[in-house]
């Protein structure tokens, strides 16, 4: 399994949100291209890049995030990304993977226009509360569909998508450790059963939110998770490996 370090942008800089509140920040570092390359220098494989600003509506860090793509290790970038233009413009930079959630929901015909042209670009986020309701637009608003439900999930027909990037919204940047039973039952649902291969052309299974330590990280793993997004233990030393 790859441990990912994320970097979050909000306003030119790197941060770290309590839940996802933009008024709770708990780090704030300039200069996410150099973020980027200190995390490329210590050995990660892959970030995650998300533009807290466009996941909030508001202007969005493209430029800096160009900058992040072309200087750092390989990259997954998401927030705020709503229409194919947006996706397509990331893909065009050399983003490894596009970070999709409200898109898959409230635009359908331009995330079946990214099926068709960028399937293997696609990882889409499942952003979910303790009682695993999933939120959208920067986890303002719920949608009506519980990720535990396998009933719900199989009628979603989620194929033709990269992989999958599943977050704690209650648990991120709170550093309280990984929700265990949410995370078993999420395994059991989508049937993670093995860690995927992507060079198998097999799906990825990614998990995120509130991961704290080693065995955090050992725990996903045996479940058969692909990759773990880090944000704050990465910035504070908790967390200094890359693979698992």
């Amino acid at each position: 399994m790859i441990i990912i370090p994320s970097i979050d942008i909000k306003e030119g800089k790197v941060v770290r949100l309590i839940q996802g509140n933009p008024d709770k920040e708990i780090i704030s570092i300039p200069n996410p291209e150099q973020v980027a390359v200190m995390w490329k220098e210590k050995g990660a494989k892959l970030v995650h890049v998300v533009d807290i600003d466009a996941a909030f509506g508001k202007e969005n860090q493209t430029k800096i995030i160009e900058k992040v793509i072309k200087s750092g290790p390989k990259a997954t970038v998401g927030g705020g990304i709503r229409d194919f233009k947006t996706a397509e413009l990331y893909i065009k930079m050399g983003a490894y993977g596009i970070v999709i959630s409200t898109m898959f929901f409230e635009n359908k015909k331009d995330f079946s226009k990214l099926q068709e042209n960028y399937p293997d670009k696609i990882i889409l986020a499942l952003d979910f509360d303790e009682q695993f309701n999933i939120s959208i637009r920067g986890w303002q608003n719920k949608v009506t569909l519980k990720l535990n439900d396998k009933s719900q999930i199989e009628k979603l027909h989620l194929d033709k998508v990269k992989g999958f990037l599943f977050t704690t919204v209650f648990r991120d940047g709170t550093s309280k450790g990984v929700a265990t039973e949410h995370f078993r039952i999420i395994s059991e649902v989508f049937k993670i059963t093995e860690t995927k291969d992507e060079k198998k052309d097999e799906r990825i299974f990614i998990a995120s939110g509130g991961i704290n330590s080693y065995d955090d990280l050992k725990f996903l793993k045996n479940l058969g998770f692909w990759g773990a997004v880090v944000g704050r233990a990465f910035y504070e030393g908790k967390i200094n490996i890359f693979e698992i």
